[in-house]
């Protein structure tokens, strides 16, 4: 009993197929082996086993066609998927006519040191002025209001 059952699970759905149509062919070979029926019961009982002989062809090319029918599907919607999914995008280099946050600010710094070594070696622009132009932030100039409280 072990046996049969490591056999059933250890079948494929191909293979069990196969097996229950060799069964039904094996059937229809001993039906057709048989004597003509020479009384009622007789004719009743090959009408059943025909019966049961073409209920397993049935069963047979029901399930093939079932099993075909899924794997086109499944197919199908593996190609449906492939489609679905986006190609995976190769990162863009960065544009070379942008400059980025960190060479702009390098820039910056290379212009005020600049302008600083120029102030020192006697330029005529002060050396207030340009820390004043380039590290003090501009006050607008308020208005002076009266009080009248």
């Amino acid at each position: 009993m072990d046996t049969a059952a490591d056999i059933t699970e250890a079948l494929t759905p191909e293979t069990r197929r196969g097996h229950l149509r060799a069964i039904a062919d094996r059937m229809l070979l001993a039906l057709s082996r048989e004597d003509d029926p020479k009384t009622g019961e007789e004719i009743e009982k090959g009408i059943r086993r025909a019966l049961l002989i073409e209920r397993l062809y049935a069963r047979c090319d029901a399930t093939e066609a079932k099993a075909i029918k899924n794997a086109v599907a499944s197919i199908g919607q593996q190609v449906v998927a492939k489609k679905a999914a986006p190609a995976p995008v190769p990162p863009t280099p960065p544009d070379p006519t942008k400059e980025t946050q960190a060479e702009i600010a390098s820039s910056a710094l290379a212009m005020k040191a600049k302008a600083l070594y120029r102030a020192s070696k006697g330029d005529p622009e002060s050396l207030r002025q340009v820390m004043a132009r380039h590290f003090e932030t501009p006050v607008a100039p308020t208005k002076n209001r009266k009080d009248t409280s």
